[in-house]
């Protein structure tokens, strides 16, 4: 997720750490979940951030899907087995790029949880 908050430009990023932040799998195994809200420098242009992404980040991600919503958004498969949603928001005024991943991380439980 680092290396796509580092695209954003004058990117400010908060982490949003849901309830939970694994979620069971088919098997026993489990994926971590991570949500990050990433605030960008004023005249940030979302719609150009978001078609231009895929070409700066590499042979590792490879879009897994078009969004269908009205914001600008594209998912990413990552090469390590990440998913990656990005999404660029309008909340309360201001624009945020939501980051949500969700990582696979091992089998049986996760320890601690």
């Amino acid at each position: 997720m680092q290396r796509i908050a580092d695209e954003i430009p004058g990117g400010v990023v908060e982490v949003r750490t849901p309830d939970s932040a694994y979620l069971a799998c088919d098997g026993g195994g489990y994926y971590s979940i991570n949500r990050w809200a990433v605030a960008p420098q004023p005249g940030f242009d979302g719609e150009a951030f978001i078609d231009a992404l895929p070409g700066r980040l590499g042979s590792d991600f490879v879009i897994a899907e078009t969004v269908d919503i009205r914001s600008p958004a594209v998912a990413f498969d990552h090469a390590s087995g990440a998913v990656f949603d990005v999404k660029v928001l309008g909340v309360e005024g201001d624009i945020v790029v939501d980051l949500l991943g969700l990582a696979p991380r091992g089998d049986g439980d996760p320890e601690g949880v």
